[in-house]
C-alpha cells in the first residue's frame, strides 16, 4: 500500500472531464488513504471537504487529525524499546491531536 498522489486524480479528472476528483482507497485488514484534487482553488477546496467529510463521518478519522494540517514526517523505531514508535511531524503537536491519534490508533472494541 501506499499513498495515491493528486498527479493520479488529476490525470482521472482530465481523461474524464471532470472539476473534482476524490478517491478513496482501502486495504481491507490495513489502511485507508484519501486523494482529492480540484481544477482551480475553488474546486480543490470542494473536493478536500469531501475528502474530510469522507474520512470524519464515513471512515471514523478523528477530525483533529485533518483540521488542523498537522502533517507527518516521518515515522520510526525508538532507539531502546522494541514497542515504541516515534512519529515527527512538520509543527508542534497539541495534546488535543495526541489524543485523536491515540483514539484513531487503538484497537477498535
Amino acid at each position: 500500500m501506499k499513498p495515491i498522489p493528486i498527479s493520479e486524480a488529476k490525470q482521472i479528472a482530465q481523461h474524464f472531464g471532470y472539476d473534482q476528483v476524490v478517491i478513496v482507497a482501502r486495504k481491507v485488514g490495513g489502511g485507508e488513504h484519501v486523494t482529492t484534487y480540484g481544477v482551480d482553488p475553488a474546486n480543490c477546496e470542494v473536493a478536500a471537504r469531501i475528502g474530510t467529510t469522507l474520512k470524519h463521518h464515513l471512515m471514523g478519522w478523528p477530525s483533529a487529525l485533518f483540521e488542523t494540517g498537522l502533517r507527518v514526517r516521518g515515522v520510526g523505531r525508538d532507539a531502546f524499546s522494541v514497542q515504541t514508535i516515534e512519529v515527527s511531524c512538520d509543527g508542534a503537536v497539541s495534546d488535543d491531536q495526541i489524543r485523536a491519534l491515540h483514539e484513531f490508533l487503538k484497537p477498535k472494541t
